[in-house]
């Protein structure tokens, strides 16, 4: 896992907007798969669940992971949202994580977490380029940080002050997690200036072309 996130993580970080087809592949790769996983897991699979079963459930959520990303690079507006959505969740995470997690709410954390993943997403439709660049960034440097994390250790996962506060159990977050987060926004802000270094060496480069090709096929 430490490999997967901290790889894919720094791949989507720095070369986001360069890579726009293939990063939307990996984020739906990802994405189905963790949250068929934290279904999974939450639900049925418990610790003495037989190994062939998580192996089943690791496989499935694969090929329904390649499914959605590979529909996500064809319909690349949809894919733009939800990349754009999913950055902005990561963002809702840390938020929640560093401050907002004393309002001690379980729908204060979904709805928190949710909204700024909405909001990062209706914005992608708007400003394409900046909210890209922003929202991979932010989305690489996190994945990455939390594959770190997963090994260097005191990481404060999200999900599990989710189950902190559903179980009225959270009195402070572990102010390593502070130290996480700051390692958090230099990787991002590098992100950005990579990004947009990127951009200004090539302005010709439109990595929403397959979209736009396909609207003007539509308008002939």
């Amino acid at each position: 896992m430490f490999v997967v996130f901290f790889l894919s993580g720094l791949t989507i970080c720095f070369l986001g907007r360069t890579l726009f087809k293939p990063v939307l592949f990996i984020v739906g790769v990802l994405m189905a798969m963790s949250l068929i996983m934290l279904i999974f897991y939450s639900t049925f699979l418990k610790s003495n669940t037989k190994s062939w079963v998580g192996w089943v459930v690791l496989g499935g959520s694969l090929l329904l992971g390649c499914l959605l990303g590979w529909i996500m690079m064809k319909i690349a507006r949809l894919g733009a949202f939800i990349l754009a959505a999913w950055g902005g969740y990561a963002v809702g995470l840390l938020l929640y994580n560093a401050f907002a997690y004393k309002m001690n709410s379980e729908a204060g954390f979904w709805g928190f977490t949710l909204g700024t993943a909405l909001v990062f997403g209706i914005l992608a439709l708007c400003f394409f380029d900046h909210i890209l660049i922003l929202a991979t960034a932010l989305l690489g440097s996190f994945m990455a940080v939390y594959g770190l994390g997963l090994v260097a250790g005191r990481y404060t996962n999200p999900f599990t002050v989710a189950a902190l506060i559903e179980n009225g159990q959270i009195d402070s977050i572990d102010p390593i997690f502070y130290a996480y987060m700051a390692g958090n926004l230099v990787l991002c802000g590098l992100g950005i200036v990579f990004q947009y270094r990127q951009k200004n060496g090539n302005p010709d480069h439109d990595p929403y072309e397959g979209a736009r090709t396909y609207r003007s096929y539509q308008y002939k």
